[in-house]
């Protein structure tokens, strides 16, 4: 794919601000615990409770991306993610901790509606969207890596002024995606005969929340995301807890699941081509995370070598998942949202995402790992409904919008 001028630049912010959130999460709680003398406990309950909080804060970036443009909104987004990783440099107890992480977080889960938003106003063919994501996407992962792993300088040093050098670096590397995303062109306008009618545009402009089909489709999106729960809670407890597969394990899945998804995201992503097509990526998508858990159930009834087989084929089938459902949504939730209310509907989208990465978790580890290979075969089950369900809903909803605002094809 032959990325445009604008394609370019968001990747390349892309690209530097997750050199940032690598390097971030690789430090920081070497930083806060060792520096700042916070307990582990202190820490990781403060991002819990500032990820709830900012479930509802996040929806203020699709509003405001609607009223000031998405390009302003996602700079100012990336900018105030690099002034919290600079403030924490001043940071000295648990409170200050606490303001600072609700700022960066509350940044943080407002930033992907709107860069979704930033893409579709910048490109106005579906596919073109969807490929330029894809791009993100897999540059990200790289990013997140290539950050992670230069974070080992300031945890081998171990100094107050290591950690608080890679944390302006941070800071700068947000600026540089800032600046970047100031230069993407918004040329994006209304397909010649697309314009809705006087009657319909009203009632599109008219509503406070998005209507009850992208609602649904946002909760069984919710259903459907949960391969990122799988990956990172899962996966790692179920080795370790549930089968006699080596330690080790667990580092080298989330090594394969990294390579898959940079290796497929782009070539997966040509897929989503026309509505009905995409639409019945959503059935792909829950019918092989049922494949993927049926693996892991079956990794712990065995031992040695057929262990580690059937973890790996989990995480290669949760892997193809991710890269299908990946595609797959991030054409419909741009697709099925109306132009004036775009950034408003991605938001509300983007909670299905945030509210599993907040509940996902509790699920995993209270009903799901609790239950043994039970577990598992009734998680696969309700995937599959979710993904046929939400395969039928998307469906509906694009006709729905064909008749009110019509979408590109």
């Amino acid at each position: 794919m032959k990325l445009t001028a604008g394609g370019r630049r968001l990747a390349a912010a892309a690209l530097v601000q997750s050199l940032g959130i690598g390097l971030f999460m690789a430090s920081s709680m070497a930083y806060f615990t060792r520096q700042v003398d916070l307990s582990a406990n202190q820490v990781g309950s403060g991002l819990a409770l500032a990820g709830v909080v900012a479930l509802g804060t996040s929806l203020l970036g699709g509003a405001l991306a609607d009223r000031y443009g998405a390009r302003r909104v996602l700079a100012a987004v990336y900018l105030g993610r690099g002034v919290c990783c600079a403030a924490y440099v001043f940071v000295t107890d648990f409170w200050q901790f606490m303001a600072v992480t609700l700022c960066a977080v509350a940044c943080d889960r407002a930033g992907p509606p709107v860069l979704q938003a930033l893409v579709a106003a910048a490109l106005p063919e579906r596919q073109e969207r969807t490929r330029l994501l894809a791009v993100v996407n897999v540059v990200r992962n790289c990013g997140l890596g290539a950050g992670a792993m230069a974070a080992g300088v300031a945890l081998a040093s171990d100094t107050q002024a290591a950690y608080r050098f890679t944390l302006v670096a941070i800071g700068l590397a947000f600026l540089g995606g800032a600046v970047l995303v100031l230069r993407v062109p918004e040329l994006a306008a209304p397909t010649a005969g697309a314009a809705p009618d006087g009657a319909a545009e009203q009632q599109v402009k008219s509503r406070v929340v998005p209507d009850a089909r992208y609602l649904t489709l946002t909760g069984l999106n919710f259903l459907l995301f949960f391969f990122d729960t799988m990956l990172l809670v899962a996966m790692p407890v179920w080795i370790l807890e549930h089968t006699d597969a080596p330690r080790a394990t667990v580092s080298v899945l989330f090594a394969l699941n990294t390579v898959l998804v940079v290796a497929l995201q782009i070539p997966v992503s040509r897929l989503a081509t026309g509505q009905r097509r995409t639409t019945r990526m959503l059935t792909w998508t829950g019918a092989v995370l049922a494949v993927s858990s049926l693996c892991f159930a079956a990794s712990g009834s065995v031992a040695g070598g057929p262990a580690v087989a059937w973890l790996a084929a989990a995480v290669v089938t949760l892997s193809l998942a991710e890269v299908i459902a990946n595609s797959a949504v991030w054409d419909l939730s741009i697709a099925l949202a109306p132009e004036e209310q775009r950034g408003r509907y991605l938001s509300v989208f983007n909670l299905s995402v945030a509210g599993q990465r907040v509940l996902g978790p509790v699920l995993v580890t209270g009903l799901l790992l609790g239950s043994g290979a039970l577990g598992w075969v009734v998680a696969a089950a309700v995937l599959v409904v979710a993904g046929v369900a939400a395969e039928r809903v998307a469906r509906a909803a694009g006709e729905r919008m064909r008749v009110e605002v019509p979408v590109d094809a």
